[in-house]
């Protein structure tokens, strides 16, 4: 029992062997979950909108660090919640090979994270870091469907905004769908450039500011939405800025 002048914490006598429990499940979901992790390493490398997923996992192990002091004090006990977590990541996983749903093991994914963490490490150890095992979604790429419905809407809306700000340069500039008409210059808004690179990143920045900060509710719920205008307004200015570097200096 800790004295009056010391602190609770959270204590692990065993933490060795938890740890090597801990690989064992890791290499357990690297083997179950390979396809999908195999899919999104050649999607961080070949699309531009997910290049941030390399970090990802490195800034999930730090955001866990920095939460250490909210682990709650106590013996580390292994909770045995966290086999029904497995169990429903590992269906997942089967659901979605069998309808060739891959938002579903993405799902079944961090579930299965979550209960690695909450089996081996106990609920205390989870009720301090459980932001960042959540903050993993980032790694994963969105599914096609949301991708696609998301993509065009963007596309159009720069064109459109950029379009009018051009114009405020003395441009003659029009919007048609998502090319930019500038005389006999035709600049085409493609679906790299249709922010939702943009919105992505900053969406996971406001989510690990949010993580770490001690500020109210609703100041952290401001600073989660506040994501979405800001990579709005910061594609339109790559554009309108392509724009006029292409009519002041040149295609080369």
């Amino acid at each position: 029992m800790a004295s009056n002048s010391e602190p609770a914490q959270w204590r692990c006598p065993d933490w060795m062997t938890r740890l090597g429990f801990t690989i064992a499940f890791a290499v357990l979901g690297l083997l179950v979950f390979r396809g999908l992790l195999s899919n999104s390493v050649s999607r961080w490398s070949t699309e531009p909108q997910y290049s941030h997923g390399f970090v990802i996992p490195l800034i999930a192990l730090w955001l866990g660090w920095y939460r250490r002091d909210r682990i709650v004090a106590g013996e580390a006990r292994c909770c045995e919640a966290g086999l029904l977590l497995i169990a429903l990541g590992v269906v997942s996983h089967l659901v979605s090979a069998w309808f060739y749903f891959e938002a579903i093991d993405g799902i079944g994914l961090i579930m299965f994270i979550a209960g690695t963490v909450l089996l081996i490490w106990g609920r205390r150890f989870f009720v301090g870091i459980w932001p960042a095992v959540f903050f993993l979604t980032f790694m994963l790429p969105l599914p096609f469907q949301l991708e696609k419905l998301l993509s065009a809407p963007l596309q159009l809306m720069g064109a459109n905004e950029s379009a009018w700000f051009i114009q405020a340069f003395g441009i003659p500039a029009i919007a048609q769908g998502n090319t930019i008409l500038m005389g006999e210059t035709r600049l085409g808004v493609a679906e790299a450039c249709s922010g939702l690179r943009m919105l992505m990143v900053f969406i996971a920045i406001s989510a690990a500011a949010v993580i770490v900060s001690r500020r109210t509710r609703w100041e952290k719920v401001l600073i989660l939405f506040s994501a979405i205008p800001i990579a709005l307004i910061c594609n339109i200015l790559r554009i309108v800025a392509t724009a006029v570097a292409h009519h002041s200096v040149g295609q080369e």
